[in-house]
């Protein structure tokens, strides 16, 4: 994916706002004809203009108190987006950065990613930074420049002799200054800057340090508002009840039990499922309990687990859609030495992230005001006006921050936004429709299982002169629209699409005969969504821990022998440098064995080191992950290095325990009981080293997921001799401690 071009004066646009100040605006979003209801306060500070004269289309406000508000475009998702892009405008705007807070944004045009061409507002792919970051030094710039050339006028000086600092403008030569706040009416009169000047990088003040979270505040205290937190008078909750498996639809439904639960107003059909509406979630949840449904699974999927691995490992041994290929891998391996390959699996996984999926809707038959936790504002809008019947402009959505989103809250297909439109429909009144975290494990969507298989072939000096990587997986992209085909029950190969085309990015390592090819299936029957690394998880995994054994193999340290290959890589070759330093490489404790792994994708770079100790029963302990990252200009180290902790946590909650199990089309996991996710004394000493490599800003959301695996199973050989081909350990009789 590109970055699109846009003019900044495309960019920027500026009015007045009624109350006085300065309010900056991107591109030309609609506004929604229903008046908006006040959102939270999750921005840190107290609001700079009465909430009645929000309106869509509002970028950033500069009130006469001198307090900024930027807004938010990206979702906050726990990453920092909420912070890190105020401190983007505010470096270039040249801001007191206490004076200023942030909120997400509307739903609007203005608003969209500019990574995705500024066609979506869409929070994946570890863009919410390094997306919008070009695009918000412009606007901090231009409004820097108009707030300057506004006291040049009012003090008749020439502007190029003022300056800025803390969110004043400066005469140095006049002895006076004014706060932007008091200029900002003046400068809304100001024509917008075509090409603002940008300030060197060396001359950073805000980008490149830590000040607190713009949210830590209001989620220390609990007033940080979710979606979950959304309460609105004369608002409903709603459960749906959902076939035990996918495509099944309801037939008949005896809701008499149902309708007797004190609490519940009404029973309601819709595609997919039953809903069940009450007062409270306590009495929807006695009420769905009660409800009696026949469903008619003629399209449903009786998939078992067993039989989908032993297709995919079948694939393994015809030719796919080649991915890419470079000089003969047939000649090499016919002139070879020895040729080693290795076979890898990896179940279905689930998202599982702390807060449950929910979505308010109040539709009145005109309009609609809807709040949710969302990755996928732009197609969740979209969807919602499909099923309502509404235009963009007669829908006010809210982009709610959320407890997490893996992937798992950018469905393109918005499926619980629709569930949530359609109850709303039918009652016309607000009401809050919730997945349980049983409902989304259950039936919801999951990472796609995938085999892979990795050779190599070497010649008589022990030089890799071949390699192959052949991945069977799911194509996420085709199995999203053919969920409900006629061919449910089938699986068909397709050309490969561009969220697993760019899996040969992964392989860095020199070698001139490369063959990597893919078997990308639809199985409708098992929803797959993209999932935190998305192929990189499996991808990598294969390759860090193959490319291990060959190190091995050759009698070369699995560090040197990295290196050698990263001979025209050298991103590669710090970050491996570093992690080898921090970790003390080769110098670990007695009874302790260590394993590392390297990678670079989202234009970022990582290495990481898992040290662990098994012992004589198969107790695995994970003392200690380090990690060295460059991910180009950080923009904010503290927020770097919690992303790569929560990476971490949630690879070791992947690797050790993550599966979903399929018997007879019915998802075996439902909770945290069956489904567990990393405990606190299972949590390994964390350390991150950020590699400041100075190059443009990459992403670290996702970075810090694919080496933790490859490398605590590269440990845990070093540790036993013995090599891991699947996961989740769990599954291999290893007791977690």
């Amino acid at each position: 994916m590109t970055h699109s071009g846009f003019s900044r004066r495309d960019f920027i646009r500026v009015s007045v706002m009624a109350g006085g100040g300065l309010l900056v605006a991107c591109g030309g979003g609609s506004s929604s004809s229903r008046p908006a209801t006040p959102p939270s306060n999750n921005s840190g500070g107290p609001p700079t203009t009465p909430a009645e004269e929000f309106t869509l289309g509002e970028f950033m406000r500069i009130g006469t108190d001198n307090r900024i508000t930027v807004l938010v475009g990206a979702t906050e998702i726990g990453q920092g987006a909420l912070t890190a892009i105020p401190m983007i405008v505010a470096e270039e705007l040249d801001a007191d950065w206490s004076l200023v807070s942030a909120e997400q944004s509307p739903v609007a045009a203005n608003f969209n990613n500019p990574y995705f061409q500024n066609l979506l507002q869409f929070t994946v792919a570890s863009s919410a930074i390094r997306g919008y970051f070009d695009a918000q030094r412009s606007v901090g710039a231009a409004i820097r420049q108009m707030l300057i050339n506004a006291a040049a006028k009012q003090w008749g000086v020439n502007a190029s002799s003022l300056r800025t600092e803390a969110s004043y403008v400066i005469d140095d030569i006049g002895g006076r200054s004014a706060s932007y706040g008091e200029l900002s009416s003046a400068a809304a009169n100001e024509s917008v800057p075509s090409n603002p000047p940008l300030k060197d990088p060396a001359s950073y003040r805000i980008i490149g340090t830590s000040p607190q979270r713009t949210d830590a505040s209001a989620k220390t205290d609990g007033s940080f508002k979710y979606g979950m937190d959304v309460d609105i008078p004369g608002m409903l909750t709603a459960l749906i009840a959902r076939p035990p498996r996918f495509n099944g639809q309801a037939l008949s439904v005896d809701d008499n039990a149902a309708l007797a639960v004190p609490g519940v107003r009404s029973v309601q059909t819709i595609p997919g499922g039953v809903a069940v509406v009450a007062d409270d979630f306590w009495a929807a949840q006695q009420g769905r309990k009660a409800l009696q449904v026949s469903w008619n699974e003629l399209l449903a999927g009786r998939t078992d687990s067993a039989s989908q691995r032993n297709d995919y490992n079948l694939r393994l041994n015809l030719p796919g859609l080649p991915i890419r290929s470079d000089g003969s891998t047939l000649l090499a391996q016919l002139q070879a030495s020895e040729t080693l390959s290795a076979d890898y699996y990896f179940p279905f996984m689930a998202h599982a992230a702390m807060e449950p999926l929910n979505v308010v809707v109040d539709y009145d038959g005109s309009s609609a005001e809807i709040w949710t936790g969302t990755q996928s504002a732009t197609l969740d809008k979209i969807f919602a006006g499909v099923v309502l019947g509404l235009l963009p402009d007669q829908i006010n959505f809210h982009m709610m921050p959320a407890g997490g989103g893996f992937g798992r809250r950018g469905n393109p297909l918005a499926d619980f936004v629709r569930d949530a439109c359609f109850v709303a429909k039918a009652l016309q009144q607000p009401v809050k429709v919730i997945w349980t975290r049983e409902d989304d494990m259950k039936g919801g969507y999951y990472r796609p299982a995938a085999s892979v298989r990795v050779s190599a072939s070497l010649n008589s000096g022990d030089e890799i002169t071949a390699w192959t990587h052949r991945v069977v997986t799911q194509d996420v992209t085709a199995s999203l629209y053919v969920e409900n085909a006629l061919d449910a029950l089938h699986d068909m190969e397709l050309p490969p699409l561009a969220e697993l085309t760019d899996f040969e990015t992964g392989m860095p390592y020199k070698i001139d005969n490369v063959l990597m090819d893919a078997h990308l299936t639809i199985l409708p029957t098992m929803p797959s969504l993209w999932m935190r690394s998305v192929n990189k998880f499996s991808d990598v995994f294969a390759q860090e821990t193959f490319i291990d054994e060959l190190a091995l193999r050759v009698r070369q340290n699995p560090y040197a022998f990295r290196r050698q290959l990263l001979s025209e890589k050298p991103r590669h070759r710090a970050v491996l440098d570093a992690v080898s330093q921090a970790a003390n490489w080769g110098q670990s404790a007695s009874g302790v064995s260590q394993g590392i792994a390297v990678m670079g994708h989202w234009n970022s770079f990582i290495a990481q080191v898992v040290e662990v100790s098994v012992s004589a029963n198969r107790e695995l302990t994970v003392h200690r992950v380090v990690s060295a990252v460059d991910c180009g200009t950080a923009i904010n180290p503290n927020l770097v290095i919690a992303q790569v902790e929560s990476a971490v946590i949630f690879a070791l909650s992947s690797v050790l325990f993550g599966e979903i199990l399929l018997e007879d089309g019915v998802v075996q996991q439902s909770n945290f009981d069956d489904y567990p996710v990393l405990r606190m004394h299972q949590t390994p000493i964390i350390e991150t080293v950020i590699v400041n490599s100075g190059n443009s800003v990459g992403g670290v959301g996702e970075i810090g997921v694919p080496c933790v695996g490859p490398a605590l199973a590269n440990a845990i050989f070093a540790a036993t001799g013995e090599r891991i081909r699947e996961l989740p350990l769990s599954r291999l009789n290893f007791i977690i401690a």
